[in-house]
């Protein structure tokens, strides 16, 4: 099935500028936001906003490469925002990826969202997800999910601009990791940047231009079409200012020294099952035990957490334990 009238309609006729003013408008938002979760969140609102679609949410990938946790969501269905333990655990976009099948965006007509195939009620009748990789340097990052009532079959513009988003998100993840690792170098995250606009953006302004020449070739005595010619050759300059803020918004960044701070602040609240797990890992449970008393498969222990060591910027089930009695979320 492919869109719906209003989706087609505005997708089909999105202008160069709206393309690259979108991806202006989710590359500031991934650099200008001090916590990665909250940039994420605004990314994948945009992004789900921009495609007409129902709601999504980003998983990122453990440094083991073997487990992924929940970084960000966006208009979740009561099915899932009442049960988060929903959204841990195995499924099958995860699997494929952290098995190295997917390494590009899959469309919506191609995967069945596996955690609400059985539910019945509080869907709101969601069924369909496009899942867009994300990688760091040829590295498995995380994973990009948006979610649809019925398949759609995305054109190559739209799982384009997925995949440029996806890159986007990738160097925001890397500019992070580059922050906190002692003595990074910034001009690792430049010249991911760099490549960016010289593999996916430059090319679409070189054919433009070259496109412009043509007409103003051919059409030098026509007084309408040297007037369009040059409202285009406005609209190539606008786009390359924008290529230029999308530049300096990631390099902005990367200029400055980091400062120490060994307290973080959670990006994000523990759920209450986070919370309960995090109560026994307190009390010295074992992840099988764990799972035994809260009635929850062994892995799905472990996913919550990951979740945890994330939120909390912790290294360690022992450290997790430290920061969540000193700010107060779990008692002695």
């Amino acid at each position: 099935m492919v869109f719906d009238q209003c989706n087609f309609v505005y997708l089909y006729n999105m202008s160069d500028k709206e393309y690259f003013s979108n991806l202006y408008e989710i590359a500031s938002d991934l650099n200008k936001e001090f916590s990665l979760q909250a940039a994420l969140r605004k990314a994948l609102e945009k992004t789900v906003d921009l495609l007409n679609l129902e709601t999504g949410w980003i998983w990122l990938v453990q440094q083991d490469n073997k487990s992924v946790y929940l970084a960000a969501s966006y208009n979740l269905p009561p099915a899932l925002s009442n049960f988060p333990e929903r959204l841990s655990g195995w499924c099958y976009c995860i699997e494929k990826y952290l098995s190295n099948a997917f390494s590009e965006a899959k469309n919506i007509s191609e995967i069945a969202c596996s955690r609400l195939k059985d539910i019945k009620v509080d869907t709101r009748d969601l069924k369909f997800h496009a899942t867009v990789p994300i990688f760091v340097q040829g590295e498995k990052a995380g994973l990009l999910n948006l979610m649809s009532k019925e398949k759609q079959q995305l054109k190559e513009k739209e799982l384009t601009l997925l995949n440029t988003i996806s890159e986007l998100i990738g160097m925001a993840i890397q500019r992070t990791r580059l922050l906190d690792t002692a003595g990074a170098s910034p001009s690792k995250t430049q010249a991911a940047t760099s490549e960016l606009l010289e593999r996916v953006f430059n090319p679409r302004l070189t054919l433009l231009l070259a496109n412009l020449d043509a007409l103003k070739a051919l059409h030098t005595q026509a007084g309408k079409s040297s007037e369009y010619i040059q409202m285009s050759l406005e609209l190539t300059r606008e786009m390359q200012q924008q290529l230029s803020l999308i530049n300096d918004a990631f390099l902005e960044g990367q200029i400055g020294t980091k400062q120490e701070n060994n307290f973080h602040y959670p990006a994000s609240s523990l759920t209450s099952r986070e919370l309960e797990v995090l109560g026994l890992v307190k009390k010295g449970y074992t992840n099988k035990k764990i799972g035994a008393q809260l009635f929850i498969a062994e892995r799905t222990v472990k996913f919550h957490i990951s979740s945890i060591l994330s939120k909390l910027y912790a290294t360690t089930r022992t450290e997790a334990v430290d920061t969540a009695l000193r700010r107060g979320l779990i008692s002695l």
